[in-house]
């Protein structure tokens, strides 16, 4: 069997991605350890041009094209398998993904594509691929799916979660060439990599789209054991890795766990290893900071949004700005460099009425991120503009207020300014354009950039130029 794993071609994403999508390296591995049959693979990552995919497709006569995707991508993706049912139209195509989870219905009738897989892929993506092999028609016994029968959606009952994510075989790393990624925006080392250390997330941010992929019910966070975690860290290490980001919403949810993590790694005495990985800024102790610096962690990415607490309260992050500027210190005390990601005018709804940042809190939020920065408490910073996406509560919000209609994609030309309260154009571009520079000037004077990535680089000094010159 030939079956190729397909990471969307990204226009909008842009093609300078930083390592492979480990989520279908997940599937062949957990296919290579299941399946009695041989099946070759073929990798595609997102920086492949759609020719490229269509190319592959004629050479390599796959069974079966499985495409994973976001809603930044949706579009170039139904664009993509259209095409692919139109030149090929013998080979089964399988999505998976965020936006696949979210609204599969969509999915299969624009796009033309055969079997959805909602939620995690491993399980059902093995059992479709059986049913493949034997030549049966039972997809209706296959949990976790969407497919169209008679020209409608069928959907069946939701599947369970993998309660025990250490029997996931590693990722298939060996579908993978280095030279198609351009490695971590910041990083000490080269090569690196991303790492999954945990699955799912407690956590309710109104702006985040992980909710799409949790059931009632069910435990919503799930993390890979210290011994788990080490081994792959020393695979990767003998592959000739130098770096790794720890792929998690937040290393700390379980601050005793994240701790013997880090107790684990530096037990390796990999002097010359580097890591980085998410943190909530609570739970925060010295204990855990201690044992970051000892694993040799030099960096860690914290979503801070804002820096006022009625904004932090309205998008549910559970904190406030003390405990941020506390958690910046205690780092500080160790060394570890922080990185701070940032939202321009949020909104979110309270007592059915929606509310939205301010151009003041805006502004105090870019004068509190300098201040740290001068102060030595944060090193590097990113800002967007808050964006609903499909799965998220913001995307709900902006639904239920008429922020956008029911065929908008993140990917559309949309700006919040024309719908919220207080916030005019001239204030938005010039808030948006200084907030860009000082995430420059930060990441220039604190060092460690990947000036390799100079396509990426030059792709964000153009927007950076083109934003000054609109405001």
């Amino acid at each position: 069997m030939r079956i190729i794993l397909a990471d969307s071609h990204g226009e909008v994403m842009g093609k300078e991605q930083t390592s492979p999508n480990l989520s279908l390296l997940y599937l062949a591995s957990y296919l290579r350890g299941k399946a009695n049959f041989k099946i070759d693979f073929k990798y595609i990552p997102q920086s492949k041009s759609l020719t490229y995919h269509f190319n592959l497709i004629n050479r390599f006569r796959p069974d079966i094209y499985a495409v994973s995707f976001t809603s930044f991508t949706a579009l170039t993706t139904y664009k993509t398998i259209q095409k692919i049912k139109q030149l090929f139209p013998n080979v089964l195509v399988i999505c998976g993904g965020p936006h696949v989870t979210y609204t599969p219905e969509e999915v299969l009738k624009i796009s033309g594509a055969d079997i959805c897989v909602i939620g995690e892929g491993e399980e059902s993506f093995f059992e479709i691929i059986l049913n493949y092999k034997n030549k049966t028609d039972f997809l209706d016994n296959i949990n976790g799916i969407a497919y169209l029968k008679n020209g409608s959606v069928e959907k069946t009952p939701s599947r369970k979660i993998i309660s025990d994510i250490n029997a996931i075989p590693f990722p298939a790393r060996d579908l993978v060439n280095n030279k198609d990624y351009c490695g971590l925006t910041y990083s000490k080392a080269r090569p690196n990599t991303e790492m999954v250390v945990v699955r799912g997330c407690p956590q309710r941010c109104v702006f985040c789209a992980n909710p799409v992929f949790r059931l009632k019910n069910e435990v919503l966070f799930r993390a890979r054991s210290p011994e788990n975690i080490v081994e792959e860290v020393k695979q990767l290490y003998q592959i000739g890795y130098r770096e790794i980001y720890l792929h998690s919403d937040e290393l700390n949810v379980h601050l005793k766990w994240a701790v013997e993590v880090c107790k684990a790694i530096s037990q390796l005495n990999l002097k010359d290893l580097y890591f980085q990985t998410n943190l909530r800024v609570e739970p925060i102790s010295e204990e855990f900071v201690y044992w970051l610096k000892k694993a040799n962690f030099w960096m860690v990415r914290v979503g801070i949004e804002s820096t006022s607490n009625r904004v932090l309260k309205g998008i549910k992050k559970n904190t406030d700005f003390a405990a941020i500027e506390k958690a910046c210190k205690l780092l500080r005390k160790q060394n570890i460099k922080v990185f701070g990601f940032m939202m321009l005018f949020n909104f979110w709804e309270q007592e059915n009425s929606l509310q939205n940042e301010t151009t003041e809190e805006v502004k105090k939020s870019i004068s509190d991120i300098y201040k740290l920065w001068r102060k030595g408490l944060i090193q590097y910073s990113s800002w967007a503009y808050a964006c609903p996406v499909q799965g998220s509560e913001f995307y709900e919000i902006a639904k239920k207020y008429h922020l956008i209609n029911d065929y908008f994609y993140p990917s559309d030309t949309w700006n919040s300014y024309d719908f919220l309260q207080g916030v005019s154009v001239k204030e938005f571009k010039k808030l948006y354009a200084s907030a860009r520079m000082q995430q420059a000037i930060m990441a220039l004077f604190s060092g460690n950039y990947e000036w390799r990535n100079y396509k990426g680089i030059t792709r964000k000094i153009i927007h950076l130029i083109k934003n000054f010159f609109r405001i």
